[in-house]
């Protein structure tokens, strides 16, 4: 018996093909109608009864029963191989389930469960290749030409699964910033449902995002003539702010300026829309975006503050300054400064100015008029001052993102203050979010101590940004090079950089060469990869993080990175020679705190980056390397000779 694959299409219209080539004999609607009730309830055998009802409701149940049986007979006569396909007996009709053949619908509802599974998973890629070929299946609603009462609930229930797959792709193409693609989708779904006001408001957004101002006020339009001529209404109250926001910005109003492609982050990035989303819902939020440095906090951080930007939403930046917060609310004053939040200064009551005056004194030159503010000696003088800032960031009404970058070195009262805002149990619509270098914070700070509260409130969270794998690594290198990269090639970068956005970008931008699978650098006498002299903001960077050590931790990690790669407590302990254990210990310690050196199950231990032992050993003086590396050699030659005897 041939058993040639029958592939079968339903959505869009009737189609067979056998084994590549297209059935034609299979013309007749009734003849269509009947097989494609019976590949759609393939599961279970059909009562001829029931049959010849749904095909001829009309009909006497012996005329109805009489045209069943001719049309079996044509269909036993016109589909190949049609005994591998039909199971038949004296009263049921069934497809049989196990025969070689495919059906779109089948593979429809395949891709749409995947992606439903990969959403829950969290993975957002696969999701987005599952909802795509599930689009691509299709084709249009199922049977179009069949009028049948049996088929409408069955049609209704694919349509809208692909209406709902529409709506997630659009909504995951946009949380990945990929606004063309998801405006096509947008497009597409107001064709299938043109009544759909939240389509309208999402593609009016998508428009904004992308830089178009002048379409997104176009789809207002068009919301509203479609909304007037099939419903004799006008468009919601969300669509209607979201316009006037649009139009408050004015023609001219200044985007953002593009950054190149955010690459990765796509877990991060929806984590931050979620916080966003709940913020602008009036549950106040502190998103805390920790990792080393050059890992992309700033980066991921300003990508928000640009998309907020292009909404018409109200943002501030501030960076707290070096210096054990010396400068006390620094970041406060820079956030008053920001227009957003100086331009509704003139709604604030004079009492509230004056306040505000303590720490914008230009504010007495604009307003001669506010009282003098007075000490500041006791509790409730403290409290009012911080209700002024309060309502001086939360006065334009409407959902605020304030930035703040390198919070380990916030001042005590900047952080007393957010502290003030975000635990406040009334609904602000409000998201702070910060970038923090966690091994700089010490468990007993303020810092540590807000986080840990807020967190407990459901007020905070915290995201970490881990390195890039290496896909993403060449992506980001493709990006700075101007052209893609050979497996090969992304392969030296990750290798060299160990997916440190920082470091890819500035280690290409120094001069690094790509050829081929070769490394890119030379290598030298301890087997440190040399890519190219390493780039003065990276050597900035990485020698910032080893001066903040102690001096003893500072020590051990150029003890460790003469030894090598990996090191372990006893072979650190001879190198370092007469220092005490406890010493030893305190110091790997706080290298592991500040996640310079990681530890491993097998009780070794390794640098966190290579690069940071790259720096930590040229740090080392000549005539140092020396002692160390005869120590190490004299302490590996006993072991040499067990294993020689």
């Amino acid at each position: 018996m041939d058993r040639r694959a029958l592939h079968i299409h339903l959505l869009g219209g009737f189609l067979l093909v056998d084994n590549g080539v297209p059935v034609v004999t299979l013309r007749a609607p009734r003849l269509q109608a009947l097989l494609s009730l019976l590949v759609i309830k393939r599961a279970t055998p059909l009562p001829r009864q029931h049959l010849a009802f749904c095909l001829w409701p009309g009909s006497s149940e012996a005329q109805a029963q009489t045209n069943l049986r001719n049309l079996l007979h044509q269909i036993r006569q016109l589909l190949p191989h049609a005994d591998d396909y039909l199971l038949l007996n004296g009263r049921t009709v069934q497809w049989r389930n196990e025969s070689p053949f495919t059906v779109d619908i089948a593979s429809f509802e395949q891709a749409i469960c995947q992606a439903e599974q990969a959403l829950r998973h969290g993975d957002h890629r696969t999701a987005q290749t599952c909802f795509e070929a599930a689009i691509r299946c299709y084709r249009g609603d199922l049977l179009l030409d069949c009028y049948d009462e049996w088929i409408l609930p069955e049609r209704e229930r694919l349509r809208q699964i692909f209406i709902a797959a529409l709506g997630h792709l659009t909504t995951l193409l946009e949380s990945q910033r990929d606004y063309p693609t998801a405006i096509q989708h947008a497009h597409h779904l107001l064709q299938i449902e043109p009544l759909h006001e939240a389509t309208y408001l999402q593609l009016m957004r998508l428009h904004v995002l992308d830089g178009n101002r002048a379409a997104a006020i176009q789809i207002y339009h068009v919301c509203c003539e479609r909304l007037q001529h099939d419903l004799v209404a006008e468009p919601g109250q969300p669509l209607r702010d979201a316009y006037m926001q649009i139009m408050r910005r004015g023609a001219t109003a200044r985007l953002p300026q593009a950054a190149p492609l955010l690459v990765g982050r796509q877990r991060e990035w929806a984590r931050l829309l979620q916080c966003w989303q709940s913020a602008a819902s009036g549950q106040a939020q502190l998103v805390v975006l920790a990792g080393e440095a050059g890992i992309g906090k700033t980066r991921l951080a300003e990508e928000l503050l640009r998309w907020a930007s292009r909404q018409g939403l109200s943002t501030a930046s501030a960076q707290c300054p070096p210096g054990e917060g010396e400068l006390i609310y620094a970041p406060i004053i820079a956030w008053l400064r920001a227009q957003p939040v100086r331009s509704m200064f003139a709604t604030l009551a004079p009492v509230w100015l004056a306040e505000i005056a303590r720490l914008l004194p230009e504010l007495h030159e604009e307003r001669p008029d506010l009282p003098p503010a007075g000490p500041l000696s006791e509790p409730w003088q403290r409290q009012r001052l911080f209700e002024a800032l309060r309502r001086a960031v939360l006065a334009a009404g409407q959902p605020l993102l304030l930035h703040i970058d390198d919070l380990q070195w916030c001042d005590n009262a900047s952080l007393e203050w957010l502290h003030y805002m975000l635990h406040d149990k009334a609904p602000i619509r409000l998201l702070v979010i910060s970038t923090v270098r966690l091994e700089e914070v010490d468990a007993s700070s303020a810092l540590a101590d807000l986080i840990v509260t807020l967190r407990a409130r459901g007020h905070a969270s915290t995201i970490d940004l881990m390195p890039l794998d290496s896909a993403e690594t060449a992506d980001l290198a493709a990006q700075v090079v101007g052209h893609p990269l050979t497996l090969e090639q992304g392969a030296a970068v990750y290798r060299e950089t160990e997916g440190n956005p920082l470091f890819v970008v500035e280690m290409l931008r120094a001069g690094g060469e790509l050829q081929g699978a070769r490394t890119l650098g030379g290598v030298d006498e301890l087997g440190l990869p040399d890519l190219v002299p390493l780039p003065a903001r990276v050597q900035a960077v990485i020698a910032r993080r080893l001066a903040q050590l102690s001096p003893l931790a500072r020590d051990l990690a150029c003890v460790a990175a003469a030894i090598g790669c990996v090191f372990t407590f006893s072979l650190l302990a001879i190198a370092c020679g007469d220092l005490h254990e406890d010493a030893l210990v305190r110091g790997l310690d706080e290298l592991w705190k500040r996640r310079i050196i990681r530890e491993h199950p097998d009780g070794t231990y390794d640098f966190s980056h290579t690069k940071l032992r790259e720096v930590a050993y040229h740090e080392i003086s000549a005539a140092r390397r020396g002692q160390l590396q005869r120590r190490i050699a004299e302490s590996q030659e006993p072991d040499e000779a067990e294993r020689q005897v």
